[in-house]
């Protein structure tokens, strides 16, 4: 094993009857297979690599403690929690409460949507038009186009702001009003209008923080009463709430959430994301596993605990997003090539996690409390997407070409958020300034991949062979960064 970090005893959870699971040998044959294949996204050509073990990867990437939920056929297959919820605490098992950070969004969005159902909402109507207690300040970019609910919902409203925030309630919690308007206690901007409405995608926690304000404007009920009463009890999420902070007895259990170094963390306790819509979802691996499943049976017509055949496919209906092969709909991304489509969304505050659903019956929740966990969740995606047999989230191939160790000098710098460095005969970049170290692995001379991540570097070089930039792609974005003097 990787690092010296220990792991309590690996916990299993059996869930049975009411709750659909699976059973069996090629349950217990899959799910040691996921333990024992974890890859990295970028496989070397000609260098078959072993699969990494899960707990060795746990341990190498500081995670204390994850919960897993696998779906097949729309039935959870199985759930098992490793590790620790809290350093010398007890075991993890898939019924232990963790943030969901940003998966809360999907959660939210199907409780809008399931307003717009019961016609107490309309998707394309001004949003200001439901909310009474504030309003979206007009500015020269809503003249023409007041924000709509399905812009907000698909991150499309023009809304400036995408960052959140977490709060000791020791020490003070701004309310809605004051994180709209960015007034103290909140420590983030004000939520506005900061480019036309409907013309681009741009993530933003902010417009998450209106629909929650729209939310307990027309029901007129405190969110996390709201959202039980028509998603999480509708659906059987029994564990899961948006009350925050944490009740006492559901704090002193729930999973700590660790930085990158797994040994400072924030209790349960101490972590409220007032921003509830968008990350304030306390949950456990099989509660959420119910959440992807009743959205599947809602798409295929076999269930309409919450929303219709029509609304359910809408959700997963894809519109703009940041590539062509990653857009969104409405609190989901949606990706694959039909008749395999997917929808999926991940959380990133302290809480790293990632959910995964194809409407045709597959699927798989990971939760984890270290913040190492956003690579440990990929990996854990890739191997089920293996083990299953997946279209999507494979490990992608790429040939390393050698290069001499010579002409990295030149690449050596900082570039705004960048710094490359060398060490030996290997090419070094921290992705953002001042995180983990990660090699970049040669395609050619000017052009390189990181090995767990969707990033490409390529170096501006001149005919003198003096380097003045980088392209940096991803996914997501690609962006041009200028070498700093």
């Amino acid at each position: 094993m990787r690092g010296n970090m220990l792991f309590s005893l690996i916990g299993s959870l059996s869930v049975l009857g009411a709750m659909g699971q699976t059973s069996g040998g090629a349950a217990a044959h899959r799910e040691k297979a996921v333990e024992e294949n974890l890859h990295y996204l970028a496989v070397i050509k000609g260098h078959p690599e072993p699969g990494m073990s899960l707990v060795e990867q746990m341990s190498y990437l500081h995670v204390p403690g994850v919960s897993i939920a696998v779906i097949h056929d729309k039935r959870i297959d199985w759930g098992k929690g490793y590790g620790v919820a809290r350093l010398g605490g007890s075991p993890v098992s898939a019924s232990t409460l963790f943030g969901a950070a940003s998966m809360s969004k999907p959660v939210t969005a199907m409780a809008v949507l399931r307003l717009v159902q019961e016609g107490k909402i309309d998707l394309d109507a001004d949003v200001n038009t439901y909310l009474k207690s504030w309003k979206i300040p007009a500015n020269e970019y809503t003249k023409n186009h007041p924000v709509t609910v399905r812009e907000l919902l698909s991150h499309t409203s023009g809304i400036g702001t995408h960052n959140g925030a977490i709060y000791d309630p020791d020490k003070g919690v701004p309310a809605m009003l004051e994180m709209l308007d960015g007034k103290p206690p909140a420590t983030t901007p004000p939520v506005r209008v900061e480019s036309e409405p409907g013309k681009k995608y741009a993530y933003a926690n902010g417009g998450y923080l209106i629909l929650e304000l729209l939310i307990t404007d027309v029901t007129g009920k405190r969110f996390a009463q709201a959202m039980k009463e028509l998603v999480l009890a509708p659906i059987g999420m029994s564990q899961s709430t948006y009350e925050a902070p944490l009740a006492p007895a559901k704090a002193a259990t729930a999973a700590t959430a660790y930085d990158e170094d797994g040994k400072s963390g924030i209790a349960a306790a101490h972590f409220v994301e007032p921003d509830a819509a968008a990350g304030g979802l306390w949950t456990t691996a099989i509660d959420y596993a119910k959440f992807v499943i009743e959205l599947q049976k809602e798409y295929s017509g076999e269930s309409h605990r919450v929303l219709n055949q029509k609304m359910a496919q809408m959700m997963v209906t894809p519109g703009i997003g940041p590539s062509e092969s990653i857009r969104w709909g409405l609190g989901v991304r949606v990706g694959g090539i039909p008749p395999n489509i997917y929808f999926e969304h991940g959380g990133s505050a302290a809480f790293q996690c990632d959910m995964v659903g194809y409407p045709s019956g597959d699927g798989v929740v990971v939760l984890t409390n270290g913040g190492g966990g956003g690579s440990l969740s990929d990996q854990i995606v890739r191997s089920v997407a293996q083990a299953y047999a997946w279209p999507d989230f494979q490990p992608v191939e790429h040939t390393v070409v050698p290069v001499n160790p010579s002409k990295f000098g030149h690449y050596v710098g900082t570039y705004d958020f960048i710094k490359v460095t060398q060490d030996g005969s290997h090419l070094i970049a921290e992705i953002p300034l001042g995180s983990k170290p990660q090699e970049l692995f040669p395609e050619s001379d000017t052009q390189y991949f990181l090995r767990d991540a969707p990033t490409r570097v390529i170096f501006d070089v001149k005919p003198d062979g003096s380097v003045t930039g980088l392209e940096f792609i991803t996914t997501y974005v690609h962006w041009h960064r200028e070498k700093n003097p």
